[in-house]
């Protein structure tokens, strides 16, 4: 493994490469009390962010911890070897050797070409066995991405398909209700014929008609992402041949999913870029578990997409930090800016905080990077054990990471440029060395369109065209 000091290039390389990542020991603070130390074991990670880690409940009907990356004191190898510790960064090697790969699962990212060009090897369908494309949905990172762009694109190219195994790497595998909602939200755009659309479904069969224009409402019926609904619609129904306009109720600010301000000032001013005409109304704020946020996308019809070029590097930007709470104090907001502020020491900053309206109680913090290019958004959702300081250092953590990487786009928006550049035939953006979520899609969209998106990596920049 190279000398990173990076912790979650650290956890992503023990993950994907050495697959080594179970026998790793994490020293962290327990909820941000300094004499508070706690040992947590590798295998309970399942999910590696930007600002911080997802483990695993410890007991049935628990929900999972978030636990982010200033928490951390050090981490240790099954024989004791120190990797990492908060003082010295990067003070040793695995002992693994990095994986081989392999015909079915090789490690992302390994397979060198030609030049500086690389692919991933992943093998992301299955056998054709009723005359349709059949993705395995536990293919790369196994989860729900993978129903999600393969409604998109189905959509798009009236192509068919078959998922089996579907979120076959998860804790809870099957379709849960937002990607139940992706589903019948794409079959009734479209009056698809479908199997097997219900919970913890393992399989489906979808067959697309043609997408049609109009006035739609899904309601998640939880904290689901809205987010993740509304993309796998938005660009079919831009391309369609009249006026949309879709209510999607859930969850606005949901974790590990891009919440509303992530769509509105990242995802949004792109795709206008590639000549979507479309609009976002936040009508009410949805948190977990309340849910009940709803969140309005109105297209008009777009002749195409249009290729879009992003420039190597972001060039300067300036930094807002927000935050709103929902039946809280909003001194809650206030303690996040605060902290926020601090650890940007003498960075420019527009600081903001509100307090919404909601069904429940919630709170959320996002910074905003606006550049000339794009405009980049990293966000933490508050949550129960998490304080406001830590929440306020996360956003910090997750931008630094980003700016470190000299990437135009972060990891969570270059993977929603990747079908659009697909269907626009064009395009490049630079971003940090893509994850197997990213490789993941890139598969998935040449399975559907035949062209697959190209990989130049420099160090740890990788820049994505086609």
């Amino acid at each position: 493994m190279a000398a990173k000091t990076n912790i979650r290039d650290i956890l992503n390389a023990a993950r994907w490469r050495d697959q080594s990542l179970h026998t790793l020991q994490l020293t962290v603070v327990h909820r941000g009390a300094p004499n508070d130390r706690r040992s947590v074991g590798g295998s309970r990670i399942v999910e590696i962010g930007a600002g911080g880690i997802a483990l695993s409940p410890t007991q049935p009907g628990e929900d999972g911890v978030f636990l982010p990356y200033h928490r951390f004191l050090s981490i240790t190898t099954a024989d004791g070897a120190t990797i990492w510790d908060k003082a010295r960064g990067m003070v040793g090697v695995p002992s693994a050797a990095p994986l081989q790969a392999t015909a079915s699962e090789p490690a992302p990212g390994t397979d060198v070409t030609s030049g500086n060009d690389v692919t991933s090897g992943l093998q992301v369908t299955l056998p054709d066995t009723e005359g349709l494309l059949t993705i395995d949905g536990s293919a790369g990172e196994g989860g729900g991405q993978i129903v999600r762009s393969s409604l998109s694109l189905s959509l798009l190219t009236g192509k068919p398909f078959i998922i089996d195994n579907i979120r076959g790497k998860r804790r809870k595998p099957g379709l849960m209700r937002q990607h139940l909602t992706c589903v019948r939200a794409a079959a009734e755009i479209s009056d698809a014929e479908v199997e097997g659309a219900e919970l913890r479904s393992s399989r489906l069969v979808f067959r697309p008609g043609k997408v049609r224009g109009g006035s739609y409402r899904f309601d998640i019926g939880s904290a689901g992402a809205t987010s993740l609904v509304l993309q796998t619609l938005a660009l079919p129904l831009a391309l369609a041949d009249t006026i949309s306009d879709v209510t999607v109720t859930g969850g606005t600010h949901a974790k590990w999913a891009p919440p509303y301000p992530f769509l509105e000032q990242a995802w949004l001013p792109l795709m206008r870029r590639m000549g979507i005409d479309a609009e976002l109304q936040l009508k009410g704020a949805g948190f977990y578990p309340a849910g009940g946020g709803r969140v309005v996308l109105t297209c008009q019809p777009s002749a195409g997409l249009l290729p879009l070029t992003l420039p190597r590097t972001p060039g300067p930007q300036a930094i807002e930090v927000s935050a709103v709470v929902a039946n809280l104090s909003e001194s809650v907001a206030r303690r996040e800016l605060t902290e926020a502020a601090a650890r940007l020491g003498d960075t420019r900053v527009k600081l903001s905080s509100a307090t919404v309206r909601s069904h429940g109680p919630g709170n959320a913090c996002w910074l905003t990077a606006r550049g000339d290019a794009a405009t980049n958004v990293f966000s933490v959702i508050g949550d129960k054990g998490l304080s406001a300081e830590e929440v306020g250092a996360g956003v910090v953590e997750a931008y630094r990471a980003w700016q470190s990487s000299g990437g135009v786009v972060d990891e969570h928006l270059a993977d929603q440029l990747m079908v659009p550049v697909a269907i626009a035939g064009g395009g490049s953006f630079t971003t940090s060395a893509l994850s197997l979520h990213s490789w993941t899609n890139i598969e998935v969209i040449a399975a559907f369109t035949g062209a697959r998106l190209r990989v130049e990596r420099t160090g740890d920049l990788d820049r994505v065209w086609l």
